[in-house]
C-alpha cells in the first residue's frame, strides 16, 4: 500500500474462489426477497427455487407487487443450490426454450442480490449499490492496483465490499438514498484518477448486480450500514453544480413525477397489461395439471395427441408442450404458441391449437381472448386499457367507423373503452353478451 495505490489479492478465477456473502444483506432479504440465481455469464435474475424454472424471470416494478415478488430469501437460493456458493446445477430444472425451439442448455447457477425496485424496499433503510467500474489494474502476478481515490471511496462508505466479475471494479453496499439534488436518478460519474463512479438505490429504479461475493480484504465481512452522509458527499464531490437540482426544481420534479403517473393511468399509448399475464399459472389446468412437471408435460387441452376432443392415453410420458414465464408456451404437436393470451385462446375455444399463435391480430377474437383474460384468468386487469387490436372488435362488433391501421382517435378510444368495460366473456357455447 502506498500513498497512490493500493494492491489487492485477487483469485485465479472468479467461478472457483473463496467467497464471503455478507449477513447484513442475507437480513435484508427476509423482507425484500430481492434474492436470485446467475450463471456469472449474463446478469440476468432467475429463480430455480420457484418450482424449478431455471431459465430468465421478470422481476421489475411492472411484473410483481409486494405480495407476489418472483424473487426469494437467502435460504431460498441455497436450498435450491444444494447448500453451495461455488455454482450448482440440478437436473430437474427446466431452462425454457431458444429463439429456435431448442431446450436451453443448462448451466452452473451462482447466489445473486439485486437492489430492488423503491416500491420493494424496506422502509428501514433502502438498499443502495455504489458501482466503481475500472478502477483496478489487474497485474500479471494475481494482484490488481487500486487508486488511493477509489479505496478511500470504499473505507468511508464503511460496507461490504467485493471484486466485480472482470475483477477491474469493485461494489459496495450501504442504506441510503439517492439525494433530493440529483432528482432521484442513478448516479454515474468520472472519478477523478481514472474510472467512473455509480451509485444505485432509492428512490431510483431497482438494479441487477453481477454479485461474485469475492470479498475485498480491509472492508466489513457482513456489515451492510447505513452512510447516507458519505453519499451525500460523493453527490457534492463528483456530480457537477449544473446537474444538481435546487429546492425549488426539486419541488417542481416531485410534482411532474406526480402528474405523470396521472397520465401515465390514462394513457392509451403504453404497453397493455394484458401483454404482460404470466402463461404459468393459467396452463396449470387439464392434463398438463395432472402430469406436467418443470415446465413441460402433455398439453392442457389436447394432452399427448392432436386431437382436441379426445386427450390420449400416453399423458403422463408426454412432453408435447412447455411453458415457461419469460419465453411463454410451445405445442410441438402443432407447432403453435406465444404468451398467456394465445393460451387463453386454446382454452376457451377461441382458436384451436395449431393456429393460436396469430389471435392477437383478429379484432374479434383479440376482443374475445381480453375479455377471457380479464373475466377469467387475472384480477388485476379490472381498470388496466386492453391493447388497442380489442378495441378495434369492440368496434366491429358495434359497427363503429374505426381505421384498420393505427391507433383509434380519442373519442373513438373513449366509446370503445367504455363498451369494452362494461362487456362480459361469454364462451362459444353461451350466448353472446354484446
Amino acid at each position: 500500500m502506498t500513498d497512490e495505490h493500493v494492491v489487492l489479492e485477487l483469485p485465479d478465477s472468479v467461478h472457483d474462489a473463496d467467497r464471503v456473502i455478507p449477513q447484513d444483506l442475507i437480513e435484508f432479504g427476509q423482507t425484500a426477497r430481492n434474492w436470485f440465481c446467475w450463471d456469472l455469464e449474463q446478469k440476468q435474475p432467475r429463480a430455480p427455487f420457484n418450482d424449478g424454472y431455471a431459465g430468465t424471470v421478470k422481476w421489475g416494478r411492472d411484473s410483481v407487487s409486494w405480495d407476489n415478488r418472483v424473487g426469494g430469501r437467502f435460504g431460498d437460493v441455497m436450498e435450491a443450490l444444494n447448500g453451495t456458493v461455488n455454482g450448482h446445477v440440478d437436473p430437474t430444472w427446466y431452462w425454457g426454450m431458444t429463439d429456435n425451439g431448442e431446450a436451453v442448455e443448462p448451466h452452473p447457477l451462482y447466489p445473486m442480490v439485486i437492489v430492488p425496485h423503491a416500491d420493494f424496499q424496506p422502509d428501514d433503510g433502502p438498499l443502495m449499490l455504489v458501482d466503481l467500474d475500472d478502477v483496478i489494474d489487474v497485474q500479471d502476478d494475481g494482484t490488481g492496483v487500486m487508486t488511493r481515490e477509489v479505496w478511500d471511496i470504499i473505507q468511508s462508505l464503511g460496507g461490504y465490499a467485493e471484486l466485480s466479475r472482470s475483477m477491474t471494479g469493485a461494489h459496495v453496499f450501504v442504506k441510503g438514498r439517492i439525494p433530493g439534488d440529483v432528482d432521484g436518478r442513478e448516479i454515474m460519474e468520472d472519478l477523478n484518477d481514472g474510472g467512473q463512479v455509480e451509485i444505485y438505490g432509492y428512490p431510483a429504479n431497482g438494479r441487477v448486480i453481477g454479485t461474485t461475493w469475492l470479498h475485498i480484504e480491509d472492508t466489513p465481512r457482513h456489515a451492510v450500514p447505513e452512510a447516507q452522509d458519505v453519499i451525500d458527499e460523493l453527490v457534492d464531490e463528483y456530480v457537477d453544480d449544473e446537474d444538481q437540482l435546487s429546492d425549488q426544481e426539486q419541488a417542481d420534479a416531485v410534482i411532474e413525477r406526480y402528474t405523470s403517473q396521472i397520465r401515465g393511468g390514462q394513457s392509451s399509448s403504453s404497453r397493455s397489461k394484458y401483454y404482460d399475464l404470466d402463461p404459468v399459472p393459467i396452463a396449470n389446468t387439464g392434463p398438463f395439471r395432472k402430469y406436467g412437471k418443470n415446465g413441460q408435460g402433455p398439453h392442457p387441452v389436447h394432452g399427448a395427441t392432436t386431437s382436441h376432443d379426445n386427450p390420449g392415453p400416453d399423458d403422463k410420458d408426454s412432453t408435447n408442450f412447455g411453458v415457461d414465464s419469460q419465453n411463454g408456451w410451445k405445442c410441438w404437436a402443432h407447432d403453435d404458441g406465444g404468451g398467456a393470451l394465445q393460451l387463453i385462446a386454446v382454452l376457451e375455444g377461441i382458436r384451436d391449437c395449431g393456429s393460436a399463435a396469430d389471435v392477437m391480430q383478429d379484432p374479434e377474437d383479440a376482443l374475445r381472448v381480453c375479455l377471457a383474460a380479464r373475466d377469467e384468468y387475472s384480477s388485476d386487469l379490472d381498470d388496466a386499457a386492453p391493447p388497442t387490436v380489442a378495441l378495434k372488435g369492440v368496434c366491429t362488433v358495434q359497427n363503429l367507423d374505426f381505421p384498420d391501421d393505427g391507433p383509434l382517435d380519442s373519442g373513438t378510444y373513449e366509446i370503445a373503452r367504455g363498451l369494452f368495460d362494461a362487456m362480459n366473456f361469454s364462451s362459444r357455447d353461451e350466448e353472446e353478451r354484446w
